[in-house]
């Protein structure tokens, strides 16, 4: 996926992070699309390694925002600076001088992320928690306020562009033109919660472990500000998809007993917006299950699942 950068490129990008630092090699890994992402291994002056993350966007994410390597980088040293466990931005490129594509480098969080929790009461209540100290950014006084995350794209606008998109072709074992037509009666939705900082892609592959504890959440370039019901219904689907029905309802209500002065009425409606995300992509989704170790998870399983949640919501509005 990646045009690879030449050896004497990174060794120039690492010693612009640090003259002292030594590159030693590189290695692509593979998981999401919305980046591409080389994992660089670095000498020090007195022998010690260390990891960076070398991040280039999609792009097709490029083309919808030219500024989301600045914006991702400015975003993740807000996080930092409020203990958010997120990685910590070291240097960001977008003059084109060393690569022709806008790149940040980051560093890199100890753990990986679990597919296979073998607590997964525990795996869910510290998704949730997690999901919820995400939500609190911008809330309250000890927070500051969401002024600082002013580059961020509004959801609400988002939405309205993505129900009035129109694909080249619709997926039909979605039902994505019915579903696309119910939408756009539902929305745009009255506001019932206060906006906050949204992840947009709250899901296992994101979530980094170690030894049974949640210790960062990468990959924060679908950033939004906005309902916070939109990003737990995303949250939900995934973990219908990987964990069943029984743990996305665990998962909705540890998240609701941490902010239960939320008004989740219009949870439903948010559902049937996160299910037209996968339109035209879920067979690739699908194919990457068995590179996580989770072969039990397919196109079949997951569109039987994605049919249920969209019924589910039918079913509340």
């Amino acid at each position: 996926m990646m045009s690879l950068i030449p050896d004497h490129t990174l060794q120039q990008i690492v010693h612009r992070i640090n003259p002292h630092h030594e590159f030693v090699n590189a290695q692509p890994l593979i998981g999401g699309a919305s980046a591409q992402v080389l994992l660089l291994d670095v000498k020090q002056t007195d022998g010690e390694r260390l990891k960076y993350l070398l991040r280039i966007h999609s792009e097709i994410d490029r083309k919808r925002n030219p500024d989301l390597a600045s914006n991702e980088f400015k975003l993740l040293k807000t996080l930092r600076a409020l203990g958010l466990p997120v990685p910590t931005p070291f240097y960001l490129d977008v003059s084109g001088e060393l690569h022709a594509v806008p790149y940040l480098v980051t560093g890199y969080i100890e753990g990986a992320p679990d597919f296979s929790p073998q607590d997964l009461p525990n795996f869910i209540r510290q998704s949730a928690e997690m999901l919820t100290q995400i939500h609190r950014v911008g809330q309250g006084a000890q927070q500051g306020d969401l002024s600082a995350l002013g580059f961020l794209s509004d959801r609400a606008a988002h939405v309205q562009w993505w129900l009035h998109y129109q694909p080249e072709s619709m997926d039909e074992s979605l039902n994505e033109a019915q579903l696309r037509d119910t939408l756009r009666q539902l929305f745009p939705l009255e506001s019932m919660n206060q906006v906050t900082l949204l992840h947009g892609d709250f899901w296992a592959g994101n979530l980094i472990w170690q030894k049974g504890k949640l210790v960062g959440v990468i990959d924060w370039e679908d950033a939004e500000i906005g309902d916070p019901l939109s990003d737990l219904s995303i949250a939900r689907l995934d973990m219908l998809w990987a964990f069943g029905q029984a743990a996305m309802h665990d998962f909705t209500k540890a998240y609701q007993a941490f902010l239960p002065h939320l008004d989740y009425g219009n949870l439903p409606r948010w559902d049937l917006f996160t299910a037209l995300r996968p339109a035209n992509q879920l067979a690739d989704w699908a194919a990457a299950w068995t590179g996580y170790g989770r072969p039990d998870v397919t196109l079949t399983t997951m569109r039987e699942s994605h049919q249920w949640f969209v019924k589910q919501a039918m079913e509340k509005l």
